[in-house]
């Protein structure tokens, strides 16, 4: 099909092949000069720290937006495995800067 026609049928309310339809309800407020997302495709993007190749679902698109509320500007770029690890990490700098501020508050000022 060529990208006429494709645009065409999708400006009359079709849907592509593989998308999820759009609750725009359920979206959060964009700026004036946006739009609402009408549907969700799947879309491939390469991991920023790791560099592998990756698959941002539109069911997990859809969940992201309209769930969770989060921008609409927003794409992913981690992998799975790599937002993990970083959750780990920040977590364990959390507890260390809790436990030097315990430890300073403890100390006896001189």
């Amino acid at each position: 099909m060529s990208r006429r026609k494709e645009k065409r049928r999708i400006a009359n309310g079709g849907l592509p092949p593989g998308a999820v339809p759009a609750d725009t309800s359920k979206q959060p407020p964009i700026s004036p000069y946006g739009s609402p997302k009408k549907f969700y495709v799947d879309i491939a993007f390469k991991c920023r720290d790791c560099g592998r190749d990756e698959v941002w679902s539109a069911e997990q698109q859809k969940w992201f937006y309209e769930e969770v509320k989060g921008s609409l500007y927003a794409t992913a770029i981690r992998c799975n495995e790599c937002r993990k690890r970083l959750r780990e990490m920040k977590q364990i700098q959390l507890e260390k800067m809790k436990a030097a501020a315990k430890q300073q508050s403890q100390s006896p000022d001189s």
